[in-house]
């Protein structure tokens, strides 16, 4: 029997490459449902190509935009939660950034299988999240290349054997640039990503390592470990993607080409690893492999990862609010690109203070006032 399959965040990257993953196991899964927010155009596509049952526009102003085929047509944050009702095995979460928090709750509630692609939800809930996949009957499955290798890697150590846990990053396209380089850095630059194709707001992210310290949070949730044990290393040919150092000195490695398909395809058959025609390594042609310590100084956004673990759920709340809201603006040319790790720890230097939080209420609360407090802050500058 076919596994059924709803996918969330269908027109993005993740999106777009869990398709192509599903149409090269076309016998393995029906995709129940599909959902995006706002690319009527390629959503039009999709619906054609893979006829779900239901099909969500989370922008209902552009649903005039969608030719839905027939398909049970459903429209914003109603006709999202109606889908994540609907009957199947696996949800795939690749919405981007704090969108994505309220499906995730929703689908460990249910006891689905999550394929987790959104990060968000982790830096955001990782406490509720976490308790909510460990109690519950649900199987969380990472989608990040990184944490898929880091949960491959895992399945065969026992836990009193891991040291330390490491996480590789790519160094961005700026990772060579002086300080005085990265202050005149544009939006047009940081969105060329030397080795992944992703969405704006992942890309930006990766430019400034953010992304890796918002991966630093979600290891930290997804494995129970404490920031301490995780490390990030710098490795521009994105060939090995984790790695686990034991107890007796050695380190296991896992290497892969670096294609989204390849931990897709593993998340949607729940760990299990399938024949795929794609993303074949060839470890002559790779040729020589490096590794570098990030420069947190030039890369001040690892610090504050770890600096907002110390102190606790609301900061690393807020350092994710605070971060989507510098990113914007420096899309929009408001702020220099410099500017998006500052205006982060201006937010966290004022947060308001909740070591634990287990409730999402709270969790809304503190975004909202992150979010609110930068958006004025920066009014203010601009004034």
């Amino acid at each position: 029997m076919k596994k059924g399959i709803i996918l969330l965040g269908s027109t993005g990257s993740i999106g777009v490459s869990t398709l192509e993953a599903v149409e090269n196991q076309r016998d393995e899964f029906d995709v129940v449902g599909l959902a995006c927010r706002e690319n009527g155009q390629l959503f039009t596509e999709q619906i054609r190509r893979f006829k779900p049952r239901f099909a969500c526009l989370f922008d209902e102003k552009r649903a005039g935009t969608v030719d839905f085929h027939g398909t049970r047509r459903l429209t914003g944050e109603a006709g999202m939660k109606e889908l994540l009702k609907k009957d199947a095995e696996i949800i795939v979460n690749a919405l981007p950034g704090s969108a994505g928090l309220n499906p995730t709750i929703e689908a460990l509630r249910q006891g689905r299988v999550l394929a987790l692609a959104n990060k968000e939800s982790l830096v955001m809930a990782g406490r509720l999240v976490s308790k909510l996949a460990r109690e519950g009957s649900a199987q969380l499955i990472p989608v990040d290349s990184e944490h898929s290798a880091l949960y491959q890697l895992m399945e065969g150590i026992d836990r009193y054997e891991i040291e330390r846990l490491i996480i590789t990053a790519s160094g961005g396209p700026f990772r060579n640039f002086s300080r005085e380089e990265l202050g005149n850095v544009t939006a047009e630059q940081a969105l060329r990503h030397p080795t992944w194709r992703m969405g704006k707001k992942v890309t930006i992210d990766s430019a400034t390592l953010m992304n890796k310290g918002l991966e630093i949070i979600e290891a930290r949730w997804l494995f129970d470990i404490g920031q301490e044990k995780i490390d990030i290393v710098v490795h521009p040919e994105s060939i090995v993607h984790g790695m686990v150092q034991i107890v007796d000195g050695s380190v296991l490695a896992y290497m892969a080409y670096p294609d989204m398909r390849i931990p897709i395809s593993f998340a949607l058959n729940k760990g299990q690893r399938r024949k795929l025609p794609f993303g074949k390594i060839n470890l002559v042609e790779a040729g020589t492999l490096t590794f570098f310590a990030p420069d947190t100084d030039r890369f001040p956004a690892l610090k504050l990862a770890y600096r907002a673990l110390e102190i606790g759920d609301s900061a690393l709340i807020t350092l994710n609010a605070s971060n989507e809201v510098a990113s914007s603006a420096f899309l929009e040319g408001r702020i220099a690109f410099t500017d998006i790790p500052v205006l982060v720890e201006e937010a966290l230097s004022r947060h308001p203070y909740a070591k634990e939080i287990g409730d999402v209420e709270t969790i809304w609360e503190i975004h909202g006032w992150a979010k609110a407090y930068l958006e004025d802050h920066l009014r203010r500058v601009d004034a």
